[in-house]
């Protein structure tokens, strides 16, 4: 702020000083003009008055008033010298102003040269001006000046004309000081304008350095949009903002991710615990106690049937870190939806078998290929089917329906395929939809590993694989009347 006052002063200064310089220059200038104009009035005066080139003529004395009229409505003294350098005419106090020239001076007036003389003095301030008068052939006299013809030489005297300068410099101050004054209100501004601006400026990056400050902390603030302020620093309060709105947003979804992760350990410690226990109690068993073989077989059936939970349980682990891998790659081809759907089938025949469910298929004609990983896609039929059958009496009904959706209006449903699986389940309530797609979530908290059959991670895996072929999951369900779980691709 210093500095850029500095420099207005500086600049300021360097202008009043030369328009003072200009503006006495020019009414000095305008003075001379007005001099000049007025001795060739006199000159003519003279000329006329004069006779064999002698301005000591006697008429001279006759022309007297006229000079003098002359010399008041100008506001000067006028005086006539001859070709000796003696004063022959003078108006009131010119005399004095003659004294004031010397002998090499009036020579060299004498010798056909203007003098221009500037007096300043405590009293006296006056602008002195000798002007040489030269006879042509026609008898005439004229003032010496720049039109005059080289070989005029014969100079026969020289006007004195003195003019007070006392008024011009009296307007000259007066200038001066309107200058000043402005000078001065140009100061007050310019440091209002400083003061005004320096707010306007540094008011937005002092609140943008606190906040900054207080992110070492870990507080991250937005600062405040500034009404008044310049485009370029609404423009970085707004940047400064929105990178702070974005470290916000990312420690949120940090903390959310840690909160999930602590939550996913917690629930895969549970998983694993509860089988690890079975296993080691029926081996404690097994060897404290004397058992019968049937006794033995009983318990290595568990056993088997604990670890083969436990296999289950990490192959959906893993699949899912699978998944979760960015840019992992899909083997994507152009495969037959009913193809998919057959595969699936015939790998779950078995457990149609066991609880005699029927089957009922609906597929559509005419469906298009869909570009996808058929493995992957397989793989979410499969956790789709597995559990409509844990989740359908027995002797119960799963309906798989797959339908284009070439008709739909919307562009972005053109050519897509829908899968839906429903079962005669008992249902899940309408505010546990949202939830059921979550890992290790259980709508009945209190149901068993034995009632449920399955590792809590099936539909997770389901959303993820879909949403990684950039498609869409579904659920529609009515408690006591099954569930259809959908997906589009």
């Amino acid at each position: 702020m210093l500095s850029n006052l500095l420099i207005i002063l500086i600049s300021l200064a360097v202008i009043g000083v030369m328009f003072g310089y200009l503006v006495q220059n020019y009414y000095f200038g305008l003075k001379e003009w007005e001099a000049a104009n007025n001795s060739q009035r006199i000159a003519k005066l003279v000329s006329e008055n004069i006779s064999g080139g002698s301005i000591e003529s006697r008429n001279l004395l006759e022309s007297s008033d006229k000079i003098n009229t002359i010399a008041r409505s100008s506001n000067m003294n006028i005086g006539l010298m001859d070709d000796q350098g003696e004063m022959i005419f003078n108006t009131p106090a010119i005399e004095n102003f003659y004294l004031t020239l010397e002998k090499t001076e009036i020579d060299h007036v004498l010798q056909g040269n203007t003098l221009y003389k500037k007096i300043m003095g405590p009293e006296y301030k006056n602008l002195l001006m000798v002007l040489p008068l030269l006879e042509t052939i026609n008898d005439d006299i004229i003032v010496m000046g720049p039109q005059t013809p080289e070989d005029l030489t014969n100079v026969v005297g020289a006007i004195i004309i003195q003019t007070p300068l006392g008024g011009i410099t009296a307007t000259i101050n007066n200038i001066i000081r309107l200058v000043l004054y402005s000078f001065l209100v140009a100061i007050a501004a310019a440091i209002f304008l400083s003061i005004s601006f320096t707010r306007r400026v540094t008011k937005p990056l002092k609140d943008i350095q606190k906040s900054a400050l207080k992110s070492a902390q870990g507080k991250f603030q937005e600062v405040s949009v500034p009404k008044n302020s310049s485009d370029e620093i609404k423009h970085l309060v707004n940047t400064f903002n929105y990178a702070v709105n974005q470290i916000n947003e990312t420690l949120k979804k940090k903390r959310r991710l840690e909160k999930m992760s602590k939550k996913f350990v917690a629930n895969v410690a549970h998983e694993f615990r509860a089988p690890l226990t079975s296993i080691k109690g029926f081996l404690e068993i097994i060897n404290e106690k004397e058992l019968s073989l049937d006794e033995i077989k009983a318990c290595t059936k568990i056993m088997y049937k604990d670890a083969d939970y436990l296999e289950h349980l990490l192959t959906d682990l893993l699949t899912l870190g699978q998944l979760e891998v960015k840019n992992a790659p899909l083997n994507k081809e152009y495969v037959s939806p009913d193809t998919l759907v057959s595969r699936a089938v015939k790998s779950m025949q078995s457990k149609f078998e066991d609880k005699k469910i029927k089957l009922n298929l609906q597929i559509a004609e005419n469906i298009p290929k869909i570009n996808v990983d058929p493995n992957r896609i397989h793989q979410v039929l499969i956790n789709l089917l597995d559990n409509a059958v844990i989740y359908s009496p027995g002797g119960g009904e799963i309906i798989i329906k797959v339908a284009p959706l070439s008709s739909q209006k919307t562009v972005k449903l053109k050519n897509k395929v829908k899968f839906s699986i429903t079962d005669q389940g008992p249902g899940i309530p309408q505010e546990e939809l949202d939830n059921i797609w979550q890992r290790f979530y259980k709508v009945d908290s209190a149901r068993t590993r034995e009632q449920e059959n399955g590792s809590g991670l099936g539909l997770a895996i389901v959303k993820d694989i879909v949403l990684k072929h950039g498609g869409k999951v579904e659920v529609d369900s009515i408690p006591g009347s099954g569930s259809s779980f959908s997906f589009i691709l």
